[in-house]
């Protein structure tokens, strides 16, 4: 009784065919599309460069290369922006060529017979596509990671790789930029790559608590652990570390250095990652004896730099989608879009407040309207430099309500269902307030402009 062999499922990917001769690349697009693979060729590494840094390719047929170090350098260049393609080199008779060092190279020596190019392409498309498969999944994991990372610029890109570097270790680490910038995303994105969603992620919000609360909360007391301990295997966040005070920034310096923190009479083991947020020039406190020397020094060895997003304008995009794509969520909504003039003027914009304030934008204005595109004339509003919208200290809550509201309200051009809706309001609670102000009752005459009372 006759058996039939198991059929072979053959991997799926496109091929490149890099030939100098018109002829030679026919012979190779024959071979390849014999051995059941798209192809397309070209006739020189700079175009076969371009090709795969544009395209996936899963593997490169080389005919004849000169040398191997120019086909190293390329591969290096192909692995950094992570494609999947695998060479396969073809020396002519007589040719000695070097074997790479790169396991993504094959060397395939004389005779070329059709069934040896369909072994050697069989081999090196499987391993493009177990690479792609790993490349997507890695890109799945970063995403829940880096959630709210998002970005294709190179600072973004460098931020992730930073973040890598830092999961590699269990040093302290400082993160600086401005505020809105992403500094507890990055924090978030540390604990997770290195100690995973299961350990504990805690956060001291410093500039938020008194210094007697925050010692009881890190430290804890006979009846509980506090938050060195509770974060055990896990990570502790110092949100603003330079709104503590400087004899805790000492305390905080010295149970780093001697990873050790007092509780209930007795010194047990920091086994909590540290990592510390701040939006100040903590060099520029130190020369004003308003941050502790040893403290920077023990968390600067290990530094993140946010960059503002006025730096990274590529970013803005695709922010802005993942916000649109947030509020969608939240609101039960289908997902909007901005106009081209919106997103014109989002790219004009300077930023201040960072991904932050974009985030603000972009869910005020899905909260104003149904409408399945966003334009410049809903966005516009928000983005205006208004000296009325600025908080400034010394303001009573009253004054503080006064001056949101009117600044609101201002910003709608007097529309009070508009002006409501942003605040989150009622229109009845609305108009008295306006009323209270010196505007005239709704509807009347001069009802979006205040009163002018004598004096």
């Amino acid at each position: 009784m006759s058996s039939t062999p198991p059929a072979t499922i053959r991997p799926h990917g496109k091929v490149v065919a890099c030939a100098k001769s018109e002829a030679s690349r026919q012979h190779l697009e024959l071979a390849i599309r014999r051995a059941g693979y798209d192809c397309v060729s070209v006739g020189s590494l700079q175009e076969l460069r371009v090709l795969l840094l544009s395209d996936i390719i899963a593997a490169a047929v080389i005919d004849e290369p000169e040398s191997t170090a120019d086909i190293e350098v390329l591969d290096a260049e192909v692995r950094r922006a992570e494609k999947p393609t695998q060479f396969i080199l073809l020396p002519s008779i007589g040719q000695r060529i070097t074997p790479p060092r790169s396991a993504s190279c094959d060397v395939l020596d004389p005779p070329l017979t059709p069934e040896r190019i369909g072994r050697a392409l069989f081999s090196c498309v499987a391993r493009a596509q177990l690479i792609t498969e790993n490349i997507q999944l890695r890109q799945k994991l970063e995403g829940r990671m880096f959630d709210g990372l998002v970005g294709i610029s190179e600072g973004t890109r460098e931020l992730r790789s930073q973040i890598h570097a830092a999961a590699d270790h269990e040093q302290p680490v400082l993160v600086c930029g401005e505020p809105g910038s992403g500094k507890s995303e990055v924090a978030r994105a540390i604990h997770l790559t290195r100690s995973g969603p299961g350990q504990p992620l805690l956060t001291i919000r410093c500039s938020l608590l008194t210094s007697s609360v925050i010692e009881r909360e890190l430290l804890g007391d006979a009846t509980s652990e506090g938050r060195f301990g509770a974060a055990a295997a896990g990570t502790l966040v110092f949100e603003e570390i330079e709104a503590l005070t400087i004899t805790q920034q000492h305390q905080l310096a010295e149970i780093i250095l001697n990873n050790a923190f007092p509780h209930a009479g007795s010194f047990i083991p920091l086994q909590a990652r540290i990592i510390a947020t701040t939006s100040a020039n903590l060099r520029e406190l130190c020369m004003q004896d308003k941050f502790s020397s040893q403290l920077l020094r023990v968390l600067e060895r290990q530094t993140i730099t946010i960059k503002p997003l006025r730096q990274r304008m590529e970013d803005l995009p695709v922010l802005a989608e993942h916000f649109l794509q947030q509020c969608s969520v939240r609101e039960g909504q289908p997902i909007r879009q901005l106009s081209d003039e919106a997103l014109a003027r989002l790219l004009t914009y300077g930023w201040p407040g960072n991904a932050r304030e974009l985030e603000n934008v972009i869910a005020r204005c899905c909260s104003l309207t149904n409408a399945p595109v966003i334009d410049g004339t809903e966005i516009e509003p928000w983005l205006e430099q208004n000296d009325e919208s600025t908080e400034l200290p010394g303001l009573t809550l009253r004054e503080m309500e006064r001056k949101l509201i009117e600044a609101t309200f201002n910003r709608f051009g007097g529309n009070r269902e508009l002006t409501a809706k942003a605040l989150r309001i009622g229109i009845r609670t609305l108009s008295g307030k306006l009323r209270e102000y010196g505007y005239p009752p709704r509807g009347g005459p001069g009802s979006n402009r205040r009163e002018e009372r004598a004096a």
